[in-house]
């Protein structure tokens, strides 16, 4: 009695909306009924499943959404954190931009949905069938995919940081751009001649092998979100460890440089105009001494802990970036753009950061023995306890930095360099904080 009562009072607020009956027109109060019961909700849609449903902006975190119908509902900007949806039916449903942290996912059917720009971290979702999906630059890290199928979705530019994509379905999925493929899990994933790599290349049995995938070889197509032109035709699998032979390895280049740094750089060397966009990039602990990092854009990247001595990021944008306890000896940061980095507790002797960008910067207890700061725009940086003994100040600008415990034993400082007051250093300030005023070379 109390289903069909409900049943009642929602299919009154459908009908009484802006297009008698075939509009759900978002409201919170008539929303927080109707998904009191999943059930009475699932009648509904089944006696009228053309009815158009805007649950766009809908706040639905951490609701229990089991089983619930929502296909071809339009869900834009919807809140769905930490929600229940297993075994949802949100087929063709539009979620751009939509917040799915957290929520579950298990088994639901999100075929032909569009997911672009969706947040999905941490978001457990296995046996999830997202095949012909629209997901460019959605948002997987850390989340559970396992056994998903991602058969032809678009997944370009999409996050992928220590996913979970084991067996997943990965047959002519498009991965152009995907960051941090090379951190996912892929042990028993399908791949095919048709799924289309972060490089933007085909697949290959090769490729498949060095990840734990297994490669199947189909009727070749044009890469989904291209241009459709399915050929389907059945596949058969090989498995790890009996690669068919190849000619190359078509890994991301951002895999080469976790690999193997001296192949990385040969590869930079021999093509000066590759793409070295490793944006929102984790690379913490990661051993990367002598790295040829020259102009790549990694803003908003974490190399917290790194090792990354001598490696030289010269005109890089850097914009963002955390190197908490990073070890950065003799590191090479000549004229990148380093606004709002934090380098707190860094190691970073004889670091070279001559006229680099340094607009609010984090050096709190930094090390910086010995660095080079020539000319460096510091305005307004965090210099708290740095180590700055025997650093390069000259013609840097310090317009606003904060000094308290700073150590300037023997650092170079000229006439050309502007102290935190935003006026030019003299000699007397220079003597009275053990600074060596110089002139100009």
């Amino acid at each position: 009695m109390k289903k069909m009562l409900l049943l009642s009072a929602l299919l009154l607020v459908l009908q009484s909306g802006p297009s008698s009956g075939k509009t759900f027109g978002f409201n919170p109060i008539a929303l927080k009924e109707l998904l009191s019961d999943v059930s009475a909700w699932n009648t509904m849609r089944t006696g009228q499943p053309s009815m158009t449903i805007d649950l766009n902006k809908a706040n639905l975190e951490d609701a229990d959404l089991d089983n619930v119908d929502l296909h071809d509902a339009s869900m834009v900007k919807a809140q769905l954190n930490g929600a229940k949806l297993n075994r949802a039916n949100l087929q063709n449903a539009n979620l751009l931009f939509a917040k799915l942290k957290r929520t579950n996912l298990r088994d639901a059917n999100l075929k032909g949905a569009n997911l672009s720009k969706a947040d999905l971290k941490n978001a457990y979702a296995k046996g999830a069938n997202f095949s012909n999906a629209n997901l460019p630059d959605a948002d997987f890290r850390f989340a559970n995919l396992e056994g998903a199928n991602m058969k032809e979705a678009s997944l370009e530019n999409v996050r992928f940081f220590e996913a979970n994509l084991k067996k997943a379905d990965l047959r002519g999925a498009n991965l152009t751009g995907a960051k941090l493929l090379r951190q996912a899990q892929l042990e028993g994933a399908k791949i095919s001649n048709n799924t289309i790599l972060p490089s933007g290349k085909r697949a290959t049995s090769l490729w498949a092998s060095i990840n734990g995938a297994r490669y199947a070889q189909e009727a070749e197509k044009t890469p989904v979100a291209m241009k459709a032109a399915p050929l389907p035709t059945p596949a058969t699998y090989s498995t790890p460890g009996t690669p068919e032979p190849e000619t190359s390895i078509e890994n991301a280049p951002e895999t080469i440089l976790l690999q193997d740094v001296e192949a990385w750089n040969t590869l930079r060397n021999q093509n000066p105009d590759m793409d070295t966009d490793l944006q929102d990039e984790n690379l913490d602990d990661a051993g990367l001494e002598g790295a040829d990092m020259k102009g790549v854009d990694m803003k908003s990247s974490s190399m917290n802990g790194a090792k990354l001595d001598k490696a030289d990021f010269s005109g890089a944008d850097l914009v963002n970036t955390s190197w908490t306890r990073a070890s950065l000896v003799k590191t090479i940061f000549r004229n990148a753009n380093l606004q709002g980095a934090n380098f707190e507790r860094a190691f970073m002797k004889n670091a070279d950061l001559s006229g680099a960008a340094l607009t609010g910067v984090q050096f709190h207890g930094a090390r910086l023995h010995g660095a080079s700061l020539n000319k460096a725009n510091l305005s307004n940086a965090n210099l708290y306890d740095a180590d700055l003994t025997k650093a390069d100040l000259r013609g840097a600008n310090l317009t606003g930095a904060g000094f308290i415990g700073t150590i300037l034993n023997n650092a170079l400082v000229s006439a050309e360099t502007i102290i935190p007051s935003g006026e030019k250093a003299t000699q007397g300030w220079a003597v009275l904080r053990g600074a060596r005023f110089v002139d100009d070379e």
